[in-house]
């Protein structure tokens, strides 16, 4: 998570590991006031057993039902969350934008979880089918069950392959448990990035998302970056929204960084160190 000035202030006074389970419970309180169903992820949501106990959180993770979004944002903003990143420039999916709260410090949002690729409603329904909970700060807060969480894991894995989540969630998995991964895997459309968690990209050599995943999964440039996302993208309007963000600075981070609202000079500069490192790229794969 980038840095933020505001954020000294929500661990001053609560040991961060505290505060991120209250703020579990409160995102579910809010989320129960509004009528909005979320799936929380990660952290103190997941099972015992799935994660390395001594991996801690610094931050609130949630899935929103797509469209209990506006509900739930409404519920947060009218309770101090205050948005810093919005969902077009949150991520390169565009899966997830940032909220901060003076006291309870970050919550990510998330309206999809990349890697799965039916549509988000759905994804959602069959997460949240099994009607799972975890008891969070005394709070009973929706979660995926085991193998949807050992799936959450491993897609977030493909895309950040650090740390030890494919071993406590794969590996260790017994074969009936992988089988069942896998099984709800191809349910929702999720079999490539799983695939580049398992380190199994060769399987779907010729899948429009395969160049996708293999660059998150094991790096590359920007060019790389930005071809294996146009291939990707589905459509001609898809496509002419990646192409305008491939110049668009994303100007929340840039607030986190600077510690301040930036300026149309600090855009522009941003904006120019952006298309100078992409035509350094491009002259370093002649």
């Amino acid at each position: 998570m980038p840095p933020d000035p505001g954020r000294a202030s929500a661990e001053a006074d609560i040991p961060t590991a505290a505060r991120v389970h209250l703020a579990h419970a409160v995102v579910q309180h809010l989320a129960e006031t509004a009528g909005a169903d979320v799936l929380h992820l990660k952290g103190p949501a997941i099972f015992s057993g799935l994660r390395d106990p001594e991996r801690t959180s610094s931050d609130v993770d949630v899935l929103v039902r797509p469209s209990h979004l506006s509900a739930l944002i409404d519920a947060m903003e009218a309770h101090g969350w205050e948005a810093r990143t919005d969902f077009e420039t949150g991520s390169p999916f565009a899966h997830a934008a940032n909220w901060w709260h003076p006291h309870w410090g970050w919550a990510d949002v998330h309206v999809s979880w990349p890697g799965a690729g039916l549509p988000a409603e759905e994804v959602f329904d069959e997460l949240a089918e099994a009607g799972a909970t975890q008891l969070i700060a005394h709070h009973a807060c929706p979660v995926p069950d085991r193998i949807g969480q050992r799936l959450i894991l491993l897609l977030h894995y493909a895309r950040t392959p650090r740390g030890s989540d494919k071993e406590w969630a794969w590996d260790q998995g017994t074969e009936a448990e992988q089988h069942a991964i896998r099984a709800l895997a191809a349910r929702l459309d999720a079999e490539v990035a799983l695939a580049a968690a398992l380190d199994e990209l060769h399987l779907h050599r010729d899948h429009p998302d395969h160049d996708l995943w293999r660059h998150f999964s094991q790096g590359g440039d920007r060019v790389s970056e930005w071809r294996a996302r146009m291939t990707s993208a589905r459509g001609v309007r898809a496509r002419v929204r990646l192409a305008l963000g491939m110049v668009r600075v994303n100007r929340g981070y840039l607030a986190m960084e600077l510690g301040r609202e930036p300026t149309r000079k600090d855009v522009r500069q941003r904006q120019r160190r952006r298309i100078q490192r992409a035509v350094a790229d491009l002259r370093a794969r002649r």
